[in-house]
């Protein structure tokens, strides 16, 4: 019996022995898992972003830029000043901004223009949010206007006036003196909307603000085309206290000639004179002062500007008049070098072969004065008095 026991026992131990053997943990070789860095990865994302942007995938690349940012803002917390986060972050959104006026100028040419719009909002939300490092606020300004512009284009394009005016006025807050501007916002009441009113106001506020004198002519020369010959010279005035210049000369001169004040336009003119135009426009200006002397009841003044007109183009009905005007004073040789110059042009000017002819006989030149008479006898206006003055020529 105790020879039973110690046996069992001992199978007992062995068993147990065993057991124990059996749950000894075995170690188990794992592969090592490596750190995730969030600052390598945001560069990988900004340079398959880029890559994107230039297959002109923009959307991707849109998503590319945006997981960069995360990145960039994940890595913030470890990263040290060279690491350049916030720059980096800056880059992105200047990227993703980018793409966003690419794809706007995608759905324009595609005629879709709502679209444009909310991409070019995009952007611009872009571009309002950032507090510039990299980008000068200048040029981040500038930027933003540029946007504003391709706005107010697209929503004219869309028909949508009154929007492009709102775009057109948030440029004019960043450059209020801005006459590009300016000029679009007047172009767009003007011929788009058919405000007139509107659109003068902006420029006589305009015009106001910088003492534009080109912006004054502009205005003056809208009322002289509404016939309101009073505030057109109101706004000549204004532009030649600004600067002084051919432009306004000239408009005032035909203001004045316009209210029959002659003696006023021919002051101007003169002005035009001394800026040395081309020839042919100084011989037509000395014509509008000579034609104001006549009016003011001046001929010989008349005379001096007609013909130094005609000392620089030989007018024909010009050198015309000058002949009937020396024939009223009996100056007969000025009739024949008048005469001939309106028939050295015009050989078949019965006017100045008449003139000429009278001229002729008056001088007792009466073989030249037949040659002229000949050729008017049968003529119906100077038949009769040119074969009247043939019967008195001496045989």
């Amino acid at each position: 019996m105790k020879c039973k026991i110690m046996t069992f026992i001992v199978l007992t131990l062995l068993v147990l022995l065993s057991a124990c053997s059996g749950n000894k943990k075995v170690e188990m070789q794992t592969e090592q898992v490596p750190v995730r860095n969030p600052l390598v990865l945001a560069h990988q994302a900004a340079t398959s972003g880029t890559d994107l942007y230039n297959k002109e995938l923009y959307n991707d690349a849109i998503k590319s830029f945006s997981e960069a940012i995360d990145l960039f803002t994940e890595a913030s917390a470890t990263a040290s000043a060279v690491d350049s986060i916030a720059e980096n972050i800056e880059k992105m959104k200047l990227n993703i901004a980018k793409s966003y006026i690419e794809l706007a100028s995608e759905s324009t040419e595609m005629n879709m223009y709502e679209d444009a719009l909310v991409f070019y909002n995009k952007a611009l939300n872009i571009y309002t949010s950032i507090a510039p490092t990299l980008i000068s606020e200048e040029e981040l300004n500038q930027n933003i206007i540029g946007l504003y512009n391709n706005m107010a284009i697209v929503a004219k394009q869309a028909g949508k006036y009154e929007n492009a005016l709102e775009y057109y006025n948030q440029i004019l807050k960043l450059n209020p003196k801005d006459t590009d501007t300016i000029y679009a916002k007047f172009y767009v009441l003007k011929d788009n909307l058919n405000d007139e009113n509107r659109a003068y106001n902006v420029l006589i506020e305009y015009a106001e603000l910088t003492r534009d004198a080109k912006a004054f002519i502009n205005i003056g020369d809208f009322y002289a085309d509404k016939g309101n010959m009073i505030e057109a010279s109101k706004y000549y005035q204004k532009a030649l206290a600004i600067e002084p210049n051919v432009d306004v000369y000239r408009r005032l001169a035909n203001y004045y000639r316009i209210t029959k004040d002659w003696a006023n336009a021919n002051v101007y003119l003169l002005k035009v004179v001394e800026s040395n135009p081309e020839p042919s426009e100084l011989a037509q200006i000395y014509i509008m002062i000579g034609k104001n002397y006549d009016e003011m009841k001046d001929k010989k003044k008349m005379v001096e500007y007609y013909e130094k007109s005609l000392s620089i183009e030989r007018d024909p009905q010009l050198a015309l008049l000058l002949a009937s005007y020396y024939n009223s004073q009996k100056n007969y040789a000025k009739v024949i070098s008048n005469a001939n110059i309106t028939l050295s042009i015009d050989p078949k000017n019965v006017d100045a072969l008449m003139l000429r002819g009278v001229a002729y006989f008056q001088t007792k030149n009466y073989t030249a004065a037949k040659a002229d008479l000949e050729r008017l006898k049968n003529d119906p206006k100077y038949g009769a008095q040119a074969t009247n003055l043939l019967k008195n020529i001496p045989k």
